[in-house]
């Protein structure tokens, strides 16, 4: 038997990104030297694998936001165990993560974003390339570009669609209903999702514990550096002081 754990982190990666992403191992290495901590990674909105006579190849699929966050209900919110996790996300998966957040609040102790891609519009496919939205409202279809040690992923209008009308920040209340701790970061020079659409949403959060940290010098593609480790160790301890020391888990 393994260690026994008192918190339980799920991470899950953004579009055209994998599980081997650089925020997935950073966090992983980060959790490594903390005793009290489960860590899992799972797939976000990415690609599926096809079975070929030669082996396994990756084809243009894209695995819609919708069934990243049925992936990420079977998780914990299933869990027979009734354990509470800490959700943490980086750009399109932040987009399950704050719905689950909400409908959810007892299973859910904390919330880590990076770079959260919310507050957006049809018109954020031209960030890929200008005239990209163009090209996709005529087609049906673009390829949306891997990030370090991603995938290249198949962006359709109904996914995209689908994206905007489950939004939490296209909802119409003024406050989200959120009310665990959390801790936001993201670039100020992010060339995919406006700082400002960060900024908004962390006004919207009802939580009294919250935290919005604006990283300089940085685009969407940025690393955890010792500034962001630092407060995500102040969003652990808050938690920590949160939770009951019933809710544990086995390393195995």
């Amino acid at each position: 038997m393994g260690l026994l754990k008192h918190l339980n982190v799920l991470y899950c990666h953004g579009l055209g990104s994998s599980i081997n992403c650089r925020h997935a191992t950073q966090l992983q290495t980060f959790f490594e030297q903390q005793n009290d901590v489960y860590f899992e990674k799972i797939t976000g909105p990415c690609m599926e694998c096809e079975r070929v006579a030669t082996g396994y190849r990756r084809k243009n699929y894209l695995l819609t936001l919708k069934q990243c966050e049925a992936d990420l209900q079977k998780h914990f919110v299933l869990d027979a165990n009734n354990e509470k996790w800490i959700l943490m996300a980086t750009s399109g998966a932040c987009h399950p993560a704050l719905n689950i957040a909400k409908q959810h609040k007892e299973k859910v102790s904390g919330l880590f974003l990076m770079c959260p891609g919310t507050g957006l519009d049809m018109s954020f496919v031209d960030t890929i390339q200008p005239g990209a939205l163009k090209y996709l409202m005529k087609t049906g279809s673009i390829k949306y570009p891997p990030s370090k040690h991603g995938h290249p992923a198949l962006l359709n209008i109904e996914c995209l669609q689908d994206f905007l009308k489950t939004s939490i920040c296209n909802s119409p209340e003024k406050t989200i209903d959120i009310t665990c701790p959390v801790l936001i970061v993201h670039g100020e020079d992010d060339n995919i999702v406006p700082i400002e659409n960060s900024n908004k949403l962390m006004q919207r959060i009802a939580s009294t514990c919250k935290d919005f940290y604006r990283i300089p010098g940085v685009d969407h593609y940025f690393d955890l550096d010792e500034q962001v480790l630092k407060r995500l160790e102040k969003l652990m301890d808050t938690i920590r002081d949160n939770q009951q020391p019933q809710n544990i888990r086995a390393k195995i």
